[in-house]
């Protein structure tokens, strides 16, 4: 209780704060008998007095702060320049091509269902699988990609090499924005189902970057579609071509990460799942009115994830969906999925794990295979591909913003 207090007093004098609080659990946890703690406390404790005299009332709003307005800090016609005013028509025109192109014989590999059987995997946690026979048999074969650090394969496939026909749009005209190709999937998992490439001919590697993480939370941010998602598989975390590249697909149903139950684990925006929910995962909250300065500010601390586990060779999926909560419209959610195993090859006959999985949603070819998992076989491939890493992750997430602890004799001392 006291550290919920006095905490957000003292954000503006961390040093201060981490002494006093550093000597406060010392004192308490030698139980009330160590003098030498005693003595650093009684010192500091007219340093916190002086500081709470002079700390604004809203610093004791509990430590939230005021929820931000989501201001347009640009005029009315750079808007409509820009991709916050065009996504909803980037999509309508993307829907529109999809569809003329799926009829098209021979351009897809082959054809989705109208009607494709679904079933709700029975247990607590709402996993569904949907059967898709044709993808496992009909698809391109997946590339290995040996790490995270990858060098781009000119003669090996990539979006360089798609037939002009398959580039529904070319997204350059979107102030600020990179220039994107909206791609077809030809071996697509469901409807509308769409490769995000930026910056085709500069040959990006499958390792995220700032700037098409940033289109891609902007899109999501600015379209009235709920049931569209984006995902993103790093190397070893099922990619499949090592050119980057985000899946945006429909996903009409209700998912395990649309009701997972959330607590929070660092800053007001970074949460992680419950330690009641079945398996682990990082999420981070973009409110309908956040400002301009924090959308970047979180897709920045996204990004300081993303390279931390490129460096650890940790293979981790992105899951990007508007938040269907009750009463949370016009919210974003990012998940982010650590993995401790590195999957090389894919297992096409069977379900691997991929940001689809993660998420709750399961594509089997065999039906059988689909009418017969289990909820406790879904948690146990996702509990192995995961494995301890999301821990690692939650304390890395934390040292991100709280910055790492730091040694006594560290903190500067300044009255």
């Amino acid at each position: 209780m006291f550290a919920r207090f006095f905490r957000p007093i003292l954000q503006s004098h961390r040093h201060i704060w981490l002494a006093f609080n550093a000597h406060l659990r010392r004192f308490i946890s030698d139980g009330f008998s160590n003098r030498y703690c005693l003595g650093k406390v009684a010192t500091l404790m007219p340093v916190v007095i002086i500081r709470t005299a002079n700390c604004k009332p809203s610093d004791l709003n509990g430590g939230e702060p005021k929820r931000r307005t989501r201001k347009r800090s640009m005029t009315k016609v750079r808007y409509e320049m820009r991709l916050e005013g065009k996504a909803q028509h980037y999509l309508d025109e993307l829907k529109e091509r999809w569809m003329v192109l799926h009829k098209i014989p021979g351009l897809f590999s082959y054809q989705l269902q109208k009607a494709p059987r679904v079933r709700q995997i029975p247990g607590s946690s709402g996993f569904f699988t949907e059967l898709n026979t044709d993808r496992s048999t009909k698809r391109r074969h997946p590339q290995t990609i040996e790490n995270l650090n990858p060098t781009f394969k000119p003669k090996m496939f990539n979006f360089n090499k798609v037939d002009p026909m398959e580039v529904m749009l070319r997204i350059d005209d979107a102030e600020g924005s990179p220039e994107v190709q909206m791609i077809i999937n030809k071996s697509p998992i469901t409807k509308y189902h769409t490769l995000i490439c930026p910056e085709v001919e500069k040959n990006h590697v499958q390792r995220l970057n700032r700037d098409v993480l940033q289109f891609c939370v902007t899109f999501m941010r600015n379209i009235d579609d709920k049931y569209m998602r984006m995902g993103y598989n790093s190397p070893g975390a099922l990619a499949s071509v090592n050119h980057l590249h985000f899946h945006l697909l429909q996903m009409p149903h209700s998912l395990y990460v649309d009701r997972v139950r959330l607590e929070k684990l660092a800053g007001n925006y970074i949460y992680r799942f419950s330690r009641r929910a079945p398996t682990e995962g990082l999420c981070f909250v973009f409110g309908n009115n956040d400002s301009d300065e924090l959308v970047d500010e979180k897709v920045g601390k996204i990004y300081e994830l993303a390279m931390w586990m490129c460096r650890s060779n940790m293979p981790h999926n992105l899951f990007i969906t508007q938040d269907l909560r009750p009463g949370k419209k016009g919210d974003v959610l990012v998940f982010v999925f650590p993995r401790s195993e590195y999957c090389v090859n894919k297992d096409l006959a069977d379900f691997n794990v991929g940001f689809c999985e993660l998420a709750g949603y399961i594509p089997l070819p065999d039906p059988d295979r689909m009418n017969n998992i289990t909820e406790q076989e879904v948690l146990f491939r996702i509990r192995t591909v995961t494995g301890d890493a999301p821990k690692d992750a939650y304390q890395e997430m934390i040292k991100i913003i709280e910055g790492p602890k730091e040694g006594l004799w560290d903190i500067p001392f300044t009255m």
